[in-house]
């Protein structure tokens, strides 16, 4: 077991040590978003719509996010084997039947069949590790780890492994007392998007408050839905890329793909938050964040609309109840601003089963162009208020931008290497 910190900087100033030697860098553990968390497929005679989607058994295959895979009628394939189905009477996520899915690149962010780290982790998060090895010599698989997971799934599907599916929490715990006790210092968790959401429910529901004070120095959240957004809901009706450029991310690829997934529920706009703010007007009706179910339901197949019901009525009302700092975490949520943000969508037709139409006007908003500023300012303006809490704002900066913007990678780079900060908020310029 390795030595307690505290213990190492009493010896190191009993013996006349350099304690900055006696002391290692807090381990990173860095938790993806949606786009960020790589998924491979091993499939073992798993029923597809094509003939050229079959695969060999036993071999591990990248499909999230893969330029091969959005390939007209390939997609079909990507479609089929990202497919999750929820079962209410047994309360129950599967995979299509003889498919596994697991994350790629876990810890080391690199396949088993590669030498160097994966395309996806390299371009969001390529500047930062950088970065964080000049300034304080982190090296990626020794004192910063990538944590990536089945981001079709929200808190209750990562808790333990069932059909085949979930399970990401007893790895993440597993992964982040290793670090703790390889480096002799408790682990900063970044967490950036649908990582944000992720993470709070491990903090709330799955680790004891006990294991936080021990494990944690503290949790970054960037760019976090924490009420969900109005982009998802412009994703159910129509398609979007995910802010993506469209040569990665076709128009109507998280349409097909996201729309049976639990966590889809947590990228919701939640009634909360966006009230009775109409975001979907149509000639007969405007629609509010308390009526999404209704319209996922009404627009029937193309969003799975009874099984996305159903994860509404499963999910959204707990997850609004998890807003609020967990026990012994020191939370520094840092957002941008400054970004147009969709926030009502126009339709000249009414909704219909199979609807799949583009918006003719969006009312635009703050935010970082993904997610709305009400949703980014959760924390500091509805959450309980606390010490342990703090706020940076980064203006004129992307939801993706953030994970490369240098006044953000400053920023991370100073925090690492500092005592436990109290209660602030900080603007960046």
């Amino acid at each position: 077991m390795a030595t307690p910190p505290l213990l190492k900087l009493a010896l190191a100033y009993i013996f006349g040590l350099d304690t900055s030697l006696a002391l290692q860098n807090h381990p990173l553990i860095i938790v993806p978003g949606l786009t960020g968390s790589g998924i491979e497929v091993e499939e073992h005679g798993a029923s597809m719509p094509h003939l050229f989607c079959r695969k060999k058994a036993d071999d591990w295959m990248k499909v999230w996010v893969s330029p091969v895979q959005v390939l007209p009628e390939e997609i079909d394939c990507l479609i089929a084997r990202l497919t999750l189905t929820y079962d209410p009477m047994s309360d129950t996520y599967a995979n299509l039947p003889d498919l596994e899915l697991r994350a790629l690149g876990w810890a080391n962010g690199t396949s088993e069949r590669e030498k160097t780290w994966d395309v996806l982790y390299e371009y969001q998060f390529r500047s930062m590790l950088k970065t964080l090895h000049a300034a304080k010599g982190y090296e990626l698989g020794k004192d910063v780890f990538i944590a990536p997971y089945d981001w079709r799934l929200a808190g209750d599907g990562h808790e333990q492994r069932r059909n085949g599916v979930g399970g990401y929490y007893p790895h993440l715990q597993a992964l982040i007392e290793q670090a703790v006790q390889a480096n002799g210092q408790p682990a900063v968790v970044l967490s950036h998007s649908l990582g944000c959401p992720t993470i709070l429910y491990f903090f709330h529901k799955y680790v004891s408050d006990q294991w936080k004070a021990q494990y944690i120095h503290g949790w970054v959240a960037l760019s976090s839905p924490w009420m969900g957004g109005t982009t998802l809901v412009q994703s159910y009706l129509g398609g979007w890329t995910l802010g993506l450029p469209t040569w990665l991310v076709p128009h109507d690829y998280v349409r097909r793909v996201q729309v049976n997934a639990s966590s889809g529920v947590w990228m919701s706009p939640h009634p909360k938050a966006f009230g009775d703010n109409p975001i979907v007007i149509t000639p007969s009706r405007n629609y509010t964040a308390a009526d999404v179910p209704e319209l996922v339901r009404t627009i029937g197949k193309s969003t799975w609309g009874n099984q996305t019901g159903a994860l509404f009525d499963k999910l959204q009302g707990p997850y609004g109840e998890l807003q609020s700092a967990p026990v012994n975490i020191q939370l520094h949520n840092w957002y941008s601003t400054g970004i147009k943000t969709g926030e009502s969508f126009f339709f000249d037709t009414d909704l219909f089963d199979g609807f799949d139409k583009a918006d003719q006007k969006t009312v635009w908003g703050d935010g970082d162009g993904l997610v709305n500023l009400v949703s980014l300012k959760q924390v500091e303006e509805v959450w309980p208020k606390t010490d342990s809490v703090s706020t940076k704002v980064f203006p004129n900066c992307t939801h993706f931008g953030i994970l490369s913007d240098q006044r953000v990678i400053s920023a991370l780079a100073e925090y690492l290497g500092a005592p436990k900060a109290m209660n602030s908020t900080a603007l960046f310029v």
